[in-house]
């Protein structure tokens, strides 16, 4: 049997795509019926929150074969609350398909998943336009659109058989065969497998109805047929080295946790032991899934994506090699972020510190979550996309644990950067401890993050110690002293360093880069950055000069409205903390007929920094976990010296920025 295939189901809500994954299983024979998700009976949808609210909410998995291959078909959430869910087994897939309600317009989302796919994780895309059976379906205006706002890299596969004229535009050996009119179907066929990771087939059907369904199939087995074919993507190495990506952590209904691998290299087998800082850890049992049901297997192949039993320390986004975890191997930077956070209350009657026990089995599951416990008001804190999520959150704690929890209303999470470069300098000298560092802090570019060079010799400041620093600026978020927002789109330089032959320790390195990167800050232009949205605003044509005031009221901005009927479509981008309520504003001035959409759009200058500053009251000076002044040594005693006076008691000369 060819090598196993991973491909992912994704889409906007709505748009089918759990249908269609119901009818890819039946298709393949996986199952005897096909599943329906206004019927509660789908194979994926299997938590009671997905067949309640009818929307997909956590990724899920279910083998299937086709042609002589075995897939592992992921059918991911839909709605923009649970993307970051959806974002997380990219990795694990070899090609996706993108579902589109072509019965509709095409919406914002739809268009950052394909920049998704193929731009951060470039993964061959098929385009599977669904329910054409509706009497909103119309085939040119949807690819029209397709061509306009996702790629013009398309090909149509109808009535059995590509576009042979787009295909003889975009591959030079078939366009001389098509122009000499001697070009076959099996030519085209060769010519669309070798173009998989060039071009997007555009496939046609109705899920619902199982109508195209096959096709599907068949061009999923044509896409593997191409990656098989290209040098990156060999069949991989059964007798390497263990190699596998965590790409998934789940706790079933016993509470036993399962971590989801695909396995790149070698082979996986039960009681294969692992070993993570000191503690060695074996693998239970290895289970092939189909939804919530699994069947347990006795090896794991290169390609295979399986759950396991018996690992409690690799997370989403590990990677596991050999027999330890991959240090090495930097976690890509995730497009879905969230841009709120809410305290969660406990029950009258149970302790903050069990309702934080819970919370953090779920952000074992979803990371994304970030859960934080805020000592000075003894209540935690978790990040969230938005008010559906904040919901299922306490759906979530009341169905598997029984607390009935209370959120309080959502805030904003602010970043900090710098608008102009400044060197900071920090020293940690108390008795028996040495260790100096002097850091250039430069804006990066915005949604970059934090960058590190080292421009120090090795004569004066050893590499291993080098590495100490650059290990420190990367291991913790950084706070920043406008209001102890994390500290982003940073580019942090290693100008000089020192470290004394007896008393330095590695600890040393890391008090000493911390305190220069705070003493930087104090010295720098500070500037407070808030997340914004990119929304899609449709409402009737009659409301459009309302919106686009309260656009520009709420520091937002909007591209030109296109006007269709007696409906318009208006793009734009604004703050999120001046937006949060706007959706309730829109269905309220349109009577019921307006929606909103929102997308992350990443961070920008905040719109009202000093009012957002003194609201939260942040003194950088008392955060006594986070010191921006140095330790120096006298006499055999340490003393501390403030940030401002910090310079001139360094052992090394300060440069300029």
């Amino acid at each position: 049997m060819s090598t196993a295939r991973t491909f992912g189901i994704l889409a906007h809500v709505d748009a089918g795509k759990t249908t269609l994954s119901e009818q890819l299983l039946y298709r393949a024979g996986a199952l005897r019926a096909p599943g329906r998700v206004d019927h509660g009976n789908t194979a994926l949808d299997t938590d009671e929150i997905e067949r309640s609210r009818g929307i997909t909410v956590f990724s899920n998995q279910a083998w299937l074969e086709h042609g002589g291959r075995r897939y592992t078909m992921i059918d991911t959430p839909g709605h923009i609350d649970f993307a970051a869910e959806a974002e997380r087994v990219l990795p694990a897939l070899d090609m996706a398909v993108l579902v589109i309600d072509g019965s509709s317009e095409l919406d914002a989302h739809t268009e950052v998943l394909y920049r998704l796919l193929t731009q951060d994780y470039h993964l061959p895309v098929i385009l599977f336009l669904n329910k054409t059976d509706l009497t909103g379906f119309d085939r040119e205006r949807i690819l029209n659109q397709i061509t306009r706002r996702l790629t013009e890299n398309i090909v149509c596969v109808e009535a059995g058989q590509p576009d042979l004229e787009a295909l003889a535009v975009l591959d030079d050996q078939f366009c001389e065969s098509y122009l000499e009119g001697s070009a076959t179907p099996e030519m085209a066929w060769a010519s669309l497998r070798k173009l998989t990771s060039q071009v997007s087939p555009v496939l046609m059907g109705a899920a619902l109805a199982g109508t195209g369904v096959s096709e599907l199939l068949d061009m999923l087995a044509l896409v593997a047929q191409g990656l098989d074919s290209q040098s990156e993507n060999t069949a991989f190495d059964p007798t390497a080295s263990f190699r596998a990506r965590v790409y998934q952590v789940r706790h079933d209904t016993n509470g036993e946790r399962i971590t989801y691998l695909r396995v790149l290299a070698g082979k996986l087998h039960p009681r294969d032991a692992f070993r993570f800082d000191g503690t060695t850890e074996k693998v239970h049992q290895i289970r092939q899934y189909r939804g919530s049901a699994y069947t347990a297997a006795d090896e794991a192949l290169p390609g295979d994506a399986v759950g396991v039993t018996g690992l409690s320390i690799p997370r989403c986004g590990d990677l596991l090699a050999g027999d330890t975890l991959d240090e090495t191997t930097a976690a890509q930077a995730r497009r879905f972020q969230p841009v709120l956070a809410v305290q969660v209350l406990p029950p009258d009657g149970v302790a903050p510190s069990a309702l934080l026990e819970k919370l953090r089995i779920l952000e074992d599951e979803d990371p994304a979550l970030n859960v934080q416990w805020d000592a000075a008001h003894g209540v935690s804190l978790v990040q969230v996309m938005g008010e559906v999520q904040m919901e299922v959150l306490i759906q979530l704690l009341a169905d598997r644990y029984g607390l009935s929890v209370r959120l309080l209303p959502p805030q904003v999470l602010y970043k900090e950067t710098i608008a102009a470069p400044v060197v900071g300098c920090g020293h940690y000298e108390p008795l028996r401890h040495y260790a100096e560092v002097h850091l250039r802090l430069s804006p990066g570019k915005r949604g970059e993050g934090i960058t590190f060079v080292s421009r120090c010799h090795v004569d004066d400041l050893h590499i291993s110690f080098q590495a100490l620093v650059r290990s420190h600026v990367f291991e913790r978020v950084h706070p920043g002293v406008l209001t102890g927002s994390p500290l982003t789109d940073l580019h942090v330089e290693l100008l000089s360093g020192r470290a004394h032959l007896k008393h330095t320790e590695g600890g040393d390195f890391r008090e000493s880069t911390y305190r220069a990167i705070r003493q930087g800050l104090m010295k720098a232009e500070c500037q407070l950055l808030e997340p914004f949205y990119r929304f899609d605003l449709t409402l009737p044509a009659d409301c459009l000069g309302r919106a686009m005031t309260d656009i520009l009221s709420r520091h937002g901005s909007h591209d030109a409205p296109d006007i269709q009927g007696d409906t318009v479509r208006l793009s734009g981008r604004g703050p999120v903390a001046a937006f949060l309520d706007y959706p309730t504003q829109v269905r309220a001035y349109s009577h019921g007929k307006g929606s909103i959409l929102f997308q992350p759009a990443g961070y920008d200058l905040c719109h009202n920094q000093q009012e957002v500053i003194t609201a939260i009251g942040y003194n950088c000076g008392a955060d006594v976990q986070n010191p921006t002044g140095s330790v120096f040594c006298s006499h055999g005693a340490g003393f501390y010296v403030n940030w401002d006076e910090a310079d001139n008691w360094m052992h090394l000369p300060v440069e300029k920025a």
